[in-house]
């Protein structure tokens, strides 16, 4: 049975890549995505969209009707 004859250097740089894999931020980037302007727009929409915000405009009040105050957060 013969052993292959692979360099030391080679078999510790695999493994030092696998291991930094594992951290956090030390990962290799992955290839860019290029978004479409219609993509980026529906992107923004939807993390506006999270943080509370709406994209249809408020209904329309009743004459006479005041809103409540905001209460602080």
């Amino acid at each position: 049975m013969t052993t292959p004859n692979t360099p030391f250097t080679a078999i510790y740089t695999q493994w030092l890549e696998s291991f930094r894999a594992m951290l956090p931020g030390c990962a290799p980037a992955g290839p860019a995505e290029e978004l479409t302007p219609k993509q980026e727009q529906a992107a923004a929409n939807q993390e506006w969209e999270d943080e509370g915000g709406s994209i249809k405009p408020p209904a329309e009040q009743k004459p006479g009707v005041e809103p409540g105050p905001k209460l602080p957060l």
